[in-house]
């Protein structure tokens, strides 16, 4: 190990020998450092444009920042973390029901092209967001933008296959060092008998920051199909969630120079769909695990590593007067993701990151036709590597350039295919990766930037060997995704350009577009409806637009926030005229987003958000696709302290979602369900 950090040095120092200008950096500051800062101060500073913490005023992506009372204030009506995002520039969520993922898109160009970390470690965008707790995480960073340099694709084969961060990234930090010690019980009921409960609890024991927590749910929901689609309820669906969930920082010296980090979580999501014969039950399990060190106050190191397992068990049954049981189905799949980096702050503003990372995959599905044991479909497994150098630079004082590359190695070994063995089950790719960035201020009040980067992404099983075979198009109750063995990779390049102003009275304006094209990009197409299936093709994807965001804090109680974007995508394949010159598939046009957060010295806290979506295609064919309209959704949050002591608060809440009661059709014969409310009483000791 020493050697290996002797030769790092010796490389960094090499390249360090330059001129350069002071700036907002904040050098020698450890991770766990942030939480001394003032709250103005923190809220000012990220981690994940370069694992470096710095000021947002000097880096050159655009990078948004969700705080722990923005997260609590948020509306959570299909209880997935991908909401908490939903009111930021950009963001299309498409949540289709509580039991169900996001595929909603970021920039326009599809629901995989922004990934989601956990404490700078990759998760699944489509899986962990309906997992994760809130209650764990201190604040979210959300990146726009290239991301492919700094950090990996996720191998995930399930859902919408590997994802990758060209259009951005989304980090949920954890919560790391603990103030004081605090136990908070809450509890609500609302819409569709739905009974909440949850602990958190949190302490310091000298260098030993840690806090446990669990949540419940359990609901009679109700129909989320439209009429007589695929999904046939009828009845009122049930389902039961519970969540475990853990975490701790150890400092290992007085100085606070190196931490151990741990978090793990496990997840039981239990319940039916609105038949007898059509039961479910999920598990998803998450760990993380880090060491931080500070050999210097220019020199850290960073390493992680973590385990994702994903366990889905469901029924297929064939309905009537009497529904009948015709199978058990399941799909498995563990993630192992690590890393390691180093950071040199070198000359007065100069940073460089350089690191490693891996992940190993394995992926299978099966079923059981009622014989009594399994039948594997689609099997394989996968090893992702990478090793990234990324330079920031100040060579003006005004000036911020940044430059960085990836070679990435990607190979796939598949067992299976639709239970057959394929004629080539090994297949490797490697790609040199770039991105770069530079940021111009052209005074304390205005600052100009633009970032490019390039990205790679390998199809997935389960879009190449699909769910089901071919002959099972059309056919009734056979359910999910055709096979297309001949995907090719996708590559993909991502540019934007931005400016940032700031007006007297606190008020900020900033406006950004952006462009993205993907060489033969993979998107899922509807090819039918009910049954419910889908195919993954390879297209030429472009999404393109502008952004403008307005916020302003009018007092330390009072602010609000209003922003608009317009995309235009668009899918070209020559070689199908009714596939040409379509829309990227959930890419809207118009998005919007209103809001405000008012805070009183009675305790009183209200917070008003409207989302407007003007619609989106589910599919790429002109003759089979549907257009879908979201509209408008309302929600608020509404808090009252109600008494308070030396000992403990309490409040009571109401958590209001979709006042409208807009109940839009989505994608595959989903609907939004409409208005629902929650009512509870949070105590905190």
């Amino acid at each position: 190990m020493k050697k290996i950090v002797i030769i790092a040095i010796c490389f960094f120092m090499s390249v360090a020998i330059s001129t350069v200008y002071g700036q907002d950096t904040i050098p020698g500051k450890a991770v766990d450092q942030l939480f001394e800062l003032t709250l103005s101060d923190f809220l000012n500073v990220v981690i994940t444009p370069s694992k470096l913490p710095q000021t947002v005023n000097n880096i050159t992506q655009k990078v948004d920042v969700i705080g722990r009372e923005e997260i609590e204030s948020t509306i959570y009506g299909n209880r997935n973390v991908c909401e908490a995002i939903a009111k930021l520039p950009g963001a299309s969520v498409s949540v289709l029901s509580r039991n169900d993922a996001n595929w909603g898109t970021y920039g326009g160009i599809g629901p995989k092209y922004s990934t989601y970390m956990l404490q700078g470690l990759p998760i699944d965008a489509f899986m962990d967001p309906m997992s994760l707790d809130l209650n764990a995480i201190d604040h979210i960073e959300v990146q726009r933008g290239p991301a492919s340099v700094i950090y990996p694709n996720y191998l995930s084969q399930d859902f919408a296959g590997s994802q990758c961060p060209l259009a951005g990234t989304v980090n949920l930090i954890l919560k790391d060092k603990v103030e004081k010690k605090q136990t908070t019980l809450q509890t609500a009921y609302g819409s569709y008998n739905t009974l909440n409960g949850q602990i958190f609890h949190q302490n310091r024991v000298d260098r030993l920051n840690y806090f446990v927590g669990s949540t419940y749910e359990i609901s009679d929901y109700t129909k989320y199909g439209v009429a007589g689609s695929w999904l046939n309820m009828k009845n009122d669906p049930e389902y039961q969630k519970t969540k475990i969930y853990g975490g701790l920082t150890l400092f290992l010296d007085d100085c606070e120079k190196q931490k151990l980090t741990v978090f793990c979580q496990k997840s039981w999501h239990e319940g039916n769909t609105g038949r007898t014969y059509k039961g479910y039950a999920h598990q998803y399990s998450t760990v993380n695990v880090g060491y931080n060190i500070e050999f210097n106050d220019r020199f850290s190191m960073q390493s992680h590593i973590g385990i994702r397992t994903y366990d889905r068990t469901w029924q297929e049954s064939r309905s009537g007067v009497i529904d009948t049981l015709t199978s058990n189905n399941g799909v498995n799949q563990l993630i192992i993701p690590a890393d390691l980096s180093f950071l040199w702050l070198h000359g007065k503003s100069g940073g460089l990151s350089i690191g490693a990372d891996y992940q190993g995959a394995r992926y299978f599905t099966w079923m059981d036709p009622l014989l009594g044991y399994q039948i594997f479909g689609n099997k394989s497994s996968a090893v992702q590597g990478g090793l990234y150098l990324q330079e920031e630079w100040r060579p003006a004082s005004k000036l911020i350039v940044r430059g960085g590359l990836r070679m990435a190695f990607i190979q796939n070994t598949i067992d299976l295919v639709y239970g057959n063995n394929p004629a080539d089950n090994k297949v490797l790719w490697n790609k040199l990766l770039w991105s770069a960035g530079l940021k111009y201020t052209l005074s304390r009040k205005v600052a100009v930037y633009a970032n490019s980067g390039s990205s790679f992404s390998t199809p997935g099983l389960k879009a190449t060997g699909g769910t089901i075979s071919t002959a099972d198009l059309g056919i009734p109750g056979h359910n999910g995704q055709l096979p297309n063995p001949g995907l090719k990779p996708e590559n993909g390049i991502g540019i934007d350009v931005g400016v940032e102003c700031k007006f007297p009275a606190s008020f900020k304006m900033s406006v950004r577009g952006f462009y993205t094209v993907v060489q033969d990009g993979i998107v899922d197409n509807v090819v039918c409806r009910n049954p419910s299936q889908t195919q993954s093709i390879n297209t030429e994807s472009t999404a393109g637009g502008g952004e403008i965001e307005l916020t302003q804090k009018i007092f330390s109680n009072l602010s609000w926030y209003i922003n608009a974007t317009y995309i235009i995508s668009n899918i070209k394949n020559d070689l199908n005229p009714d596939q040409n010159n379509v829309n990227i598939p959930f890419s809207p046009t118009y998005i919007i987003n209103v809001g405000a957060s008012l805070h009183t010295s009675f305790g009183l806290e209200f917070s008003p958000s409207l989302n407007y979506n003007d619609g989106y295609y589910d599919g790429i064919s002109r003759r089979d696709h549907q257009w879908y309209t979201p509209g408008m959704i309302l929600n608020t949050y509404l808090s009252q302290l109600v008494a308070t002591s030396d000992i403990f608060t309490m409040d009571c809440f109401a958590q209001v979602y979709n006042i409208t009661d807009n109940n839009c059709n989505l994608p595959w014969q989903f609907k939004n369900p409409g208005f629902s409310c929650m009512l509870g009483i949070k105590m905190t000791f």
